[in-house]
């Protein structure tokens, strides 16, 4: 822009999720909500995914077409979907009377590495973007997509638009990033699983990047180490009403109230299991468990780079390298998407993987308390007397993985969230 140009008004970037998209009404109806925030003053940058289960179907074609395709051609079809998003939600965007133009990735400049469908962000341009803000347009970009320095279309992974949405309001200076979901914003835990789950008000980058690396969150973790690093504040709230949300920046403390979720009651000093006090609680069913062992450090890592490349590993509820001698692997993941690496390594390979399907997964992350024996105990107290089937623990980082060998009756649930996490 030159010195002529006028200021922009300040700027507002949203990213719509797919189900907030899966229809033309749905689109519509995020139009009419958009000409409203223009109305208020903003100048609107919005980032779409691909509309409802558009990008599982495309992925689906591409496995019919081929059981590995090439990761280029994959791509290239799965660029496809938010393209779509981008030019219907424009056109929407103009008959609501807010004029609007779309861009790919590529056309608004961000630049990636190389890595063929889990891109890294390595710069944004944005010059297009800008030349159409300051005509007065509401820029409609497609999320989770980029192109490489060698001209070479790529996606970011799974959960990509949350960081091409935080990535362009670095870039452009807005005033903040709003993630608009199907939730009311971070919640303790899935309402629909456990009825007294409640907001959180705030979180900060630091808190937020723990749930997100646990699989807990409802925003991609590049995303979240990309606001962070840039100092991008964050809003996470839903698409379908116009609430609060959560707001997501620098600080509070980890003992800063939030909404909804009381302080832990004074305990006897002797009493530790008040350390561990998580953020949120998510219940995975109908998870099942592959566990492979070799003895041989190259050939284990071989076989798991096989079965990788028939799977999206971003879909794993948990992943452990385990010590010890020989390699020793082992990941949680729906039971759908394991069972056909279990056959793959059985009838490629000849190496029978131990396998358990019918489980339930209790991650429970956002805080690292001083003895995860403590946490043992204080677990074993909360389930004793109540029906619940074998169960064990499994820590990582800030995560704490509760696997049950079956399925876990809603009055468990209730229990472990409040007595780890309302207090």
């Amino acid at each position: 822009m030159s010195a002529d140009t006028p200021a922009l008004p300040p700027v507002l970037v949203r990213k719509y999720g797919g189900s907030s998209l899966a229809s033309v009404a749905r689109i519509r109806t995020v139009a009419a909500d958009l000409r409203r925030a223009r109305d208020e003053g903003y100048a609107l940058v919005v980032v779409v995914s691909a509309m409802g289960a558009t990008t599982d179907e495309l992925a689906e074609l591409a496995r019919q077409a081929s059981p590995t395709p090439p990761r280029r051609e994959l791509d290239m079809l799965l660029s496809v979907g938010e393209r779509i998003t981008m030019s219907l939600l424009s056109m929407a965007l103009d008959d609501a009377g807010c004029p609007a133009i779309s861009f790919t990735g590529s056309q608004c400049g961000i630049i990636t590495d190389t890595s063929h469908t889990d891109a890294r962000i390595l710069e944004v341009k944005g010059d297009r973007v800008r030349e159409a803000l300051a005509r007065g347009y509401a820029v409609v970009v497609a999320g989770f997509q980029g192109v490489s320095r060698e001209k070479e279309i790529t996606t970011l992974g799974r959960g990509g638009s949350d960081t091409t949405a935080v990535a362009l309001a670095a870039a452009l200076g807005a005033v903040r990033c709003e993630i608009l979901k199907d939730v009311d914003g971070v919640m303790t835990a899935d309402p629909g699983q456990v009825p007294d789950a409640v907001r959180h008000e705030q979180l900060s980058w630091e808190e937020m990047r723990d749930l997100a690396a646990s699989g807990c969150g409802v925003v991609h973790l590049r995303a979240v180490e990309y606001a962070e690093q840039h100092q991008v504040p964050l809003v996470v709230r839903s698409s379908f009403h116009d609430g609060p949300g959560t707001v997501v920046g620098p600080g509070p403390a980890r003992a800063a109230a939030r909404a909804g979720v009381p302080a832990p009651a004074p305990r006897a000093a002797c009493d530790r299991d008040v350390r561990y006090r998580p953020l949120v609680m998510h219940v995975r069913e109908n998870a099942a468990r592959l566990r492979l062992v070799v003895d041989d450090n190259a050939e284990g890592r071989r076989l798991r780079d096989a079965v990788l490349c028939r799977w999206d590993p971003a879909g794993a509820v948990a992943e452990w390298l385990d010590a010890g001698p020989g390699f020793r692997w082992e990941v949680v993941a729906k039971a759908a998407d394991l069972a056909p690496l279990r056959d793959a390594l059985a009838a490629e390979a000849g190496v029978a993987a131990d396998y358990d399907d019918g489980m339930t997964c209790v991650s429970l992350a956002g805080g690292r308390p001083d003895s995860w024996l403590e946490v043992l105990r204080h677990v074993a107290r909360v389930l004793e007397g109540l029906e619940v089937p074998p169960w064990r623990l499994r820590a990582d980082g800030s995560a704490l993985r509760i696997l049950f060998s079956g399925t876990l009756a809603p009055a468990a649930r209730q229990a472990l969230h409040r007595a780890l996490i309302r207090g």
